[in-house]
């Protein structure tokens, strides 16, 4: 089964966190996320350290990119004033909506996404965690 990562997952795969051990083994088939990961993995790992660019770059290029279409950006754009999702993560969550049926549910370690996906129906995940 294919899971959807969000930035925070993909950070626990470059660097190493609690989670990380958890994470890998459970993720048995190549992922999917937004292209707006690249983005956000890439500058986070720039800031904390940039000697871990290149391995950033080749765990990314492991995951199948969805680019934010219309429709995706026209689900996230739409979510009801209930959701308090911040703009990017109104995308990754309008992307598993509209991947749903590729998909076993959401990877993350975001609580407020967790929180605001779970509100919305989606499966959440967070290997590794005690929740």
């Amino acid at each position: 089964m294919s899971y959807y990562l969000d930035s925070s997952a993909i950070l626990k795969i470059i660097f190493q966190e609690d989670e990380s051990a958890a994470l890998a083994k459970f993720i048995t088939e190549p992922a999917i996320t937004s292209s707006i990961s690249r983005v956000e993995v890439l500058r986070t790992v720039q800031r904390i350290d940039p000697s871990r660019v290149q391995l950033a770059q080749s765990e990314l290029a492991k995951i199948n990119i969805v680019e934010p279409i219309p429709s995706i950006l026209t689900i996230a754009e739409n979510f009801s004033h209930e959701v308090t999702l911040r703009s990017l993560d109104a995308i990754h969550v309008a992307t598993l909506i509209f991947l749903s049926t590729a998909t076993g549910g959401l990877i993350t370690y975001d609580k407020l996404m967790a929180k605001n996906a779970e509100q919305l129906g989606l499966k959440v995940l967070a290997p590794g965690t005690k929740n």
